[in-house]
């Protein structure tokens, strides 16, 4: 299959996107590195594809498996392009600084010490246990070392997913056959249907790869004969079980790989921590709040949550998302005096140690995450928009503001059932002033445990201890320690010397 690139070197996609130069070919698509020609300094990588009936998944089919992921090994959609009446459609990405797996071993000029190919073996491991527990479990069909990227921290990054799909109950094999020789699974060249067992043939293959010197992918007295003899003698049993031709005699999980891999490092005195924990990876971490009917203070809790999290030390941003909400407006106009309370242009100001910003566009709110916060809250008011809706499932964090009130429950309800349809991991319910009592009924009435309450808060914009401790319950199991630990405690001392209760 020949793919016929349409972009050239400074051609400008979509009036923002120039590019720069090519990053890497495929047989169904071409990757650029493109500058930000409006947020000076920022780059990108586009990816850009032509839809083919044979190849049996467009690349816009690609992007809405992505937008629906949220890990860190995994690459970030932030725009997709479908401009071409050719088929030809473009995905813009982070760029990842770094080499592909199979070109980092070749410029080590060495063997890798067992341990960074255990280290290696669970990275990818973590990766693929997000993607097949995923609701539904994603397959990623072509793990190679060419997709996985080592970046400058030495962590393993995917990097492609033109293949991917996700997992469909009953069905007896795949419609398309695809995937790289020597690394795909046997059943994806016919006869059933490709599951997570089928990557984790996959990670074996690369693994074998990795520690035959980038000769073998195969199970063969030859690789075996090498890998022994390059010093991984001891990964070999858990090799041999990855590329066993039958899915059911292989390992189950990633899970269940990464127990094993954990267990050889330790039997090896490797000791656990030397891997870099996750929350120390630096990224704009997004909180989204909507409500589940009107008037049931989602605006009011955004703000306090945005002030709280500020007071933590961290760069904070809300964005109004509703472009019917006029509150960040009258916000403003409080703030720049009463005739401007009129002046509907003011749509970013800042106050108190938080920029808001009000109604952005799409480009704006990608501006806004790719620059300088450590945080974004989200407010979508009770909106329930299409875009908006896909931006509050594609948070970190997604926050439903519901009553308390017996005769509002149903609009909690209907909310619940409808995200039960959508992908995502981190949904929390937050009623405002809500009794123990009403938070365990609806705790047992909705079938979920995340049901907290916030404390009535006067001023948002400075609010008291009381409401920080209720605002951290929301996401501190959910989002980096920095936040949601240590940093807590120093402002709780802070606003007690203060006297601030």
């Amino acid at each position: 299959m020949n793919f016929e690139p349409r972009l050239g070197l400074g051609d400008v996609l979509a009036d923002r996107y120039q590019i720069q130069r090519v990053l890497g070919d495929g047989g169904m698509s071409r990757v650029y590195l493109a500058a930000d020609l409006k947020l000076t300094g920022k780059i990108w990588a586009v990816k850009e594809s032509v839809a083919h009936a044979s190849i049996g998944m467009t690349m816009e089919e690609e992007a809405s498996i992505l937008i629906s992921l949220n890990h860190h090994r995994l690459p970030r959609i932030v725009d997709f392009i479908n401009l071409d009446s050719a088929g030809y459609s473009y995905m813009v990405m982070d760029f990842i600084q770094g080499v592909h797996l199979d070109q980092f071993l070749n410029k080590q000029g060495s063997r890798l010490p067992l341990d960074t190919l255990l280290i290696f073996g669970l990275q990818i491991c973590e990766g693929l246990h997000y993607l097949h527990t995923h609701h539904p479990p994603v397959i990623h069909r072509d793990l190679k070392p060419a997709n996985l990227l080592v970046d400058e921290a030495q962590e393993i990054r995917f990097i492609d997913f033109g293949i991917a799909r996700n997992y469909k109950e009953n069905k007896p094999e795949d419609t398309v056959k695809l995937g790289t020789v020597g690394f795909a699974a046997p059943e994806q060249y016919g006869g059933r249907q490709s599951d997570g067992r089928s990557d984790l043939y996959s990670l074996g293959a690369v693994l074998m790869y990795l520690g035959t010197d980038c000769q073998y992918s195969e199970w063969s007295i030859e690789a075996t004969g090498n890998f022994q003899n390059n010093g991984y003698g001891a990964l070999l049993p858990v090799i041999n079980r990855l590329l066993q031709f039958h899915p059911e005699e292989r390992y189950s999980t990633a899970a269940e790989v990464g127990n094993e891999l954990r267990k050889l490092r330790s039997d090896h005195g490797i000791k656990a921590n030397h891997t870099r924990k996750i929350e120390d990876r630096a990224r704009c971490y997004v909180i989204a709040l909507a409500g589940a009917s009107s008037g049931v203070g989602t605006t009011h809790t955004a703000i306090a949550l945005a002030n709280s999290i500020a007071r933590t030390g961290n760069r904070v941003a809300i964005a109004e998302l509703d472009l019917k909400a006029t509150a960040f407006q009258r916000i403003s106009g409080i703030i720049n005096g009463k005739e401007s309370a009129k002046v509907t242009t003011v749509r970013n100001f800042r106050f108190g140690g938080v920029q808001y910003v009000r109604a952005p566009s799409r480009s704006e709110l990608i501006s806004l995450l790719a620059g300088n916060f450590n945080y974004v809250v989200c407010d979508l008011g009770s909106s329930r928009r299409k875009d908006l809706m896909e931006e509050f499932f594609r948070a970190d964090v997604q926050v439903v503001i519901g009553s308390g009130a017996e005769w509002r429950q149903e609009d909690l309800e209907k909310f619940i059932e409808f995200s039960e349809e959508v992908p995502q991991r981190n949904l929390v319910c937050c009623i405002p002033m809500a009794t123990p009592a009403i938070l365990q009924r609806l705790k047992r009435k909705l079938g979920i445990q995340r049901v907290y309450s916030a404390p009535l808060e006067p001023d948002p914009f400075d609010p008291r201890e009381e409401m920080v401790i209720a605002l951290s319950s929301l996401y501190s199991d959910l989002l980096p320690q920095s936040v949601s630990s240590g940093r807590w405690g120093l402002l709780l001392k802070g606003k007690r010397r203060r006297g601030n209760h």
